[in-house]
């Protein structure tokens, strides 16, 4: 997103008016200071099914639409009414606001995908599920959204979709894990500190779900570069970094034969292909958030990424 062109007010409105609550804005804001206290303010970034705001000394309050709220278990209610979460609030900056910045610095670069590598170790060890049917559904899913895919994108990323087709069979054998996986894992959903680099927190799990791993190491790729005017720039340093968070990564799982690799790069491939080529849709792919839009702006990303240079394989 760019941030030049992002207008916060213009977001919460168009919140307030898509969604089918009677609640208003201010109506919101009124909860959250008799709840809590203090001086209420917007979230500098807001999410697309949800108005965020601060409040009292250290606690963020959400207010969400039922039908995209966080607990699956909560009763129903009336569709005009919101599900209200609050929650103490984190340290750090949103990554896309201090990306640039970083830039300046390889130690707080290399913090940062230190801090990415142990998040994604962290998955690989202990976000796998012990319902053996949840990875049976992960599969079909993963087969709808690559016939999808074959169906709707442009014909030159055709061989790129037959590709990543290939994970099936590694799913089904268990030669590939299925792990919990972050459904929006963007630059806005990353914290970071800004004087050291350490990423201090990742929010927004509302559409968590089990995924192969690797659908969501498009993070990774915004970890390197990032997308201008003139098309997407890799970090001058971006092979160094990229080297960093593979090795940080395979001691922490306690290393990676090369056919594991193989897998993971067919898994970060068809991630990219569901973020970029796919709508924002959230009843149709599980819980994976794509962002393709009708002016087709993201396969923009798909070109680059999915390229030789873009590979997360290089060593």
């Amino acid at each position: 997103m760019s941030q030049a062109n992002y207008d916060l007010d213009r977001s919460i409105t168009a919140f307030f008016s898509s969604s089918r609550t009677s609640a208003t804005r201010e109506q919101c804001d009124g909860f959250a200071r008799r709840e809590f206290g203090g001086v209420v303010c917007p979230v500098p970034l807001q999410g697309m099914a949800s108005y965020t705001v601060t409040a009292g000394p250290n606690k963020v309050v959400q207010f969400r639409e039922q039908s995209n709220s966080l607990d699956e278990k909560m009763p129903e209610a009336k569709a005009t009414a919101l599900a209200t979460y609050s929650m103490d609030n984190l340290p750090g900056n949103n990554y896309v606001y201090i990306r640039s910045s970083l830039v300046e610095s390889l130690p707080r670069q290399m913090a940062t995908v230190n801090s990415l590598a142990r998040f994604f170790a962290q998955s690989w060890l202990s976000g796998r599920p012990t319902d053996l049917a949840q990875v049976s559904t992960t599969i079909d899913e993963c087969a709808a959204v690559f016939r999808y895919l074959s169906d709707n994108l442009p014909s030159r990323f055709e061989s790129s979709v037959a590709k990543v087709q290939g994970i099936l069979p590694m799913l089904r054998s268990g030669e590939h894990p299925v792990v919990l996986t972050h459904g929006d894992l963007n630059e806005m959903n990353i914290l970071v500190d800004p004087a050291s680099g350490r990423i201090t927190g990742v929010v927004d799990w509302a559409e968590a779900s089990f995924q192969p791993f690797g659908f969501a190491l498009y993070a990774l790729d915004n970890a390197l570069g990032s997308m201008g005017p003139d098309g997407w720039e890799y970090f001058d340093n971006a092979d160094r970094l990229r080297d960093e968070f593979w090795s940080t990564f395979g001691t922490l799982v306690g290393g990676l034969s090369e056919s594991r690799m193989e897998f993971i790069r067919l898994a970060r491939a068809a991630g990219l292909l569901i973020r970029y080529g796919t709508p924002y849709d959230r009843g149709r792919f599980g819980g994976l958030v794509g962002v393709r839009d009708p002016s087709d702006v993201s396969l923009r990303y798909l070109d680059v990424l999915l390229s030789a240079e873009g590979a997360d394989s290089r060593k």
